[in-house]
């Protein structure tokens, strides 16, 4: 499964799905793709959804965007992730 987050650094609803994915270790199963620093980003976020809204997490090309809507994905679909982490 590919997983991409779209986002920016100073948004505080992406700064909230980017603490929730280093407490429980996801952080190398899925790509960062910041707005203002990675090349296409933008234009790539607004194709998906036709909008410039973060954050975005993309799952196979699908975008779920809402940061308590990615939690909420993250934590059921990855949230084995930091027990497997740990074992």
């Amino acid at each position: 499964m590919k997983l991409e987050l779209i986002h920016k650094w100073a948004c505080p609803y992406s700064a909230r799905v980017r603490d929730f994915i280093e407490e429980r270790g996801l952080q190398d199963r899925i790509a960062y793709l910041e707005v203002n620093e990675t090349e296409g980003a933008k234009d790539r976020l607004t194709q998906l959804t036709g909008k410039t809204q973060v954050p975005c997490l993309v799952t196979d090309g699908e975008p779920i965007l809402e940061s308590r809507d990615i939690i909420q994905w993250l934590e059921q679909n990855l949230g084995d992730a930091q027990g497997a982490a740990q074992a």
